[in-house]
């Protein structure tokens, strides 16, 4: 049987007879291709968040995964406004702009085109006795940088490089029902970074909502306080995201005293969510970890994390840079507990000598995940 008839087969499983995806589905380039092809090239994707954008005029880039490569698109800010644009001057195709800064004008580096911050084509040099395909004379109002569909969710951009699709915001409306209480976007930001790991980008993702391995592989972290296996709640998840929850009923007030917007038990509740292919986060009174997780090949997976601290955590420290240094020293903790081990099942999947056996409950968003790989990558 091939890897997608082995795939087809697993669609639609009950969670009850559930099994991990075929080994197969983790080390075949023709599995990547069209994850990249129908998930990434047609999924939302995040690009970070609105508060990396304070100003009209800031801007970053990011590179979405692309069956050829890769699509370049800027991401900026114009007024109350956030747009994305294909990081492509329409003149002759010269990239605009790297990195993340602050721009009035977007100038090509080659034939000096210059756009306004809405992508509208402003002018370029040299060009008096140029015309349009029409032979009326050279008109900028008849050109702008091409846009890619954008959508802001809970203070996160995300992109989609299909023009046409579900709304973002009706994709995920369940799961906004549980994290708007949280009002995330208003996290400040503390740190970020981007590695390589080796290992399949569906490995992370796994792993990240697998709650069954905290008691073990982070016993010296999430865990230190004692195994809170039984404070953790599964949800059943939907075609686009899932969630579950870890709720410290006898501990303190992970929400700091001047938050008002949580209440009752939501004050000492985590949300572990992701929204697919690649973005999930660890979303808590106090804090924010995120993380946007991308293929490189097979057997490499590019992640882009943040950590960000809700404002009255961040306010009411006597030491902040102490307290978010804290923070820090926990989830470099956490990542390399957790990379050996992603890294690991990668290795072992290049040598299957195992047979795979059922799920424990506290896998729920693993299977959620996975038959949102299984049933979109054979329908």
């Amino acid at each position: 049987m091939g890897i997608f008839e082995e795939l087809a087969s697993t669609a639609g499983v009950d969670f009850a007879q559930a099994r991990m995806l075929p080994v197969e589905a983790y080390r075949s380039p023709e599995v990547l291709a069209l994850e990249t092809e129908r998930l990434f090239g047609t999924d939302w994707l995040c690009v970070g968040r609105t508060a990396d954008l304070p100003e009209s005029g800031d801007y970053l880039t990011a590179e979405l995964p692309t069956v050829t490569g890769s699509r370049s698109v800027i991401v900026l800010r114009s007024g109350d406004d956030v747009q994305a644009f294909d990081n492509v001057c329409i003149h002759r195709g010269a990239r605009l702009l790297d990195g993340c800064g602050h721009t009035e004008r977007i100038t090509c580096p080659y034939h000096a085109w210059v756009y306004r911050t809405d992508g509208s084509l402003i002018g370029g040099p040299y060009m008096n006795d140029s015309v349009e395909a029409d032979g009326s004379p050279f008109d900028p109002a008849q050109h702008q940088l091409n846009t890619v569909a954008t959508e802001v969710w809970e203070g996160f951009i995300f992109v989609n490089q299909r023009s046409t699709g579900e709304p973002l915001a009706a994709a995920v409306a369940g799961l906004t029902e549980v994290v708007s209480r949280y009002q995330m976007a208003d996290y400040v930001p503390v740190f970020e970074q981007v590695d390589v790991w080796d290992t399949n980008w569906k490995l992370l993702v796994e792993n990240f909502m697998d709650a069954l391995h905290i008691f073990k592989v982070h016993s010296d972290s999430f865990a230190a306080d004692g195994d809170n296996t039984l404070d953790t709640t599964m949800y059943p998840g939907t075609s686009r995201w899932a969630h579950h929850r870890v709720h410290h009923d006898g501990g303190p007030d992970l929400a700091d005293p001047a938050n008002t917007h949580l209440t009752d038990d939501w004050r000492k509740t985590i949300v572990l969510g992701a929204v697919f292919p690649g973005f999930v986060i660890q979303l808590q009174p106090d804090w924010l970890w995120f993380l946007r997780i991308t293929p490189v090949g097979t057997g490499q997976v590019r992640v882009a994390w943040q950590v960000a601290i809700a404002p009255d955590t961040l306010a009411s420290q006597t030491n902040a840079d102490a307290y978010v240094g804290q923070v820090m020293e926990l989830i470099h903790q956490v990542n390399s507990e957790d990379k050996p081990i992603v890294e690991g099942l990668r290795a072992n999947v290049e040598r299957p000598q195992f047979d795979r056996a059922p799920l424990s409950y506290l896998e729920r968003n693993v299977y959620d995940f996975d038959q949102y790989i299984a049933t979109r990558l054979t329908n």
